[in-house]
């Protein structure tokens, strides 16, 4: 009897370890890295596949008209959103009801989101930070993947990499974005907002940090001026001006920075400012749950 008993219990064990496999075991999902640095993504509104743009600045999850008038199923809903980029430009969205939202075997029910009459150049849309706010989520830049973390490997790249805090910015349920405190020059002290759609190497800051930061907008040997117009109005312009400064560092983990970069002013911001995530390191997990970011 003793003899036949310990089958029995490794047979249990096997089963049990087959069961808690599944939680164990991350979801990977391919990226494609466009030249400009924004990182593109496949997934599926009501069982239509897309090419999106994840963007952690883009506040709501976006179809193009284009993309839009393909999938089936789509609701609208009563009221709808009114938002600013932040450049300052208004925009004022009807949202509608996805049945499904799909990554691989990712998949939320029952989804808000925003159409917007835009050619993005064969985008179909943005997925932004309300796709996972239950969903911890990294970003490995250089191997071109995208992991869903479980609890086990969250807890593992915690280890391994450096926590930064992150401010949320949560608008109503519906729009999500996220900042964290980063030091300019080792003087000042800014909240910047994370937005992994501005492309590689983008850091806009206020204008009005020009001064403290020690530059003369009128100094054409160490500024240069532009204008640009948006992607979304032609009518809309912002002012900018282009300097180099010769630090910006993460103000709870210091050694994750950047020297010597180009930092773009920007008149009509309406944040401290704001900039890519790419420099940060290889890997940036995203813990909206915990308001945490580890970078490896």
């Amino acid at each position: 009897m003793k003899n036949a008993a310990f089958p029995i219990k490794a047979l249990w064990l096997v089963f049990l370890l087959t069961l808690a496999s599944p939680l164990l075991a991350q979801t990977v999902i391919p990226l494609e890295i466009a030249p400009q640095g924004h990182i593109l993504v496949k997934a599926k509104i009501n069982g239509v596949e897309g090419n999106f743009i994840l963007d952690t600045g883009g506040g709501l999850l976006v179809l193009t008209k284009s993309f839009a008038s393909k999938v089936t199923g789509l609701r609208q809903q009563d009221g709808g959103f009114t938002g600013f980029r932040a450049t300052g430009e208004r925009l004022d969205v009807d949202l509608f009801t996805a049945a499904e939202f799909a990554m691989a075997d990712y998949r939320q029910k029952d989804v808000t989101l925003s159409v917007l009459d835009a050619n993005l150049g064969g985008i179909d849309g943005l997925i932004s930070l309300p796709s996972f706010r239950n969903q911890p989520f990294t970003l490995d830049l250089e191997n071109k993947k995208l992991y869903l973390e479980t609890r086990q490997s969250l807890g593992k790249r915690k280890k391994a990499g450096k926590t930064i805090p992150l401010q949320l910015e949560d608008s109503r349920g519906q729009s999500l974005g996220m900042f964290a405190y980063f030091v300019v020059n080792g003087k000042r002290t800014l909240l910047l907002s994370i937005d992994s759609g501005a492309g590689n190497n983008v850091f806009r800051l206020n204008v009005s940090q020009m001064a403290p930061l020690g530059i003369d907008a009128a100094d054409t040997t160490r500024v240069t001026k532009i204008e640009k117009a948006s992607e979304l109005n032609l009518d809309f312009k912002s002012l900018i001006y282009k300097a180099q400064l010769p630090l910006l560092a993460a103000k709870d983990a210091p050694s994750v920075k950047v020297d010597n970069f180009t930092a773009q002013f920007v008149e009509g911001l309406i944040y401290d400012g704001i900039m890519s995530l790419n420099w940060m390191g290889k890997r940036i997990t995203i813990d909206i749950s915990h308001s945490e970011m580890i970078v490896e």
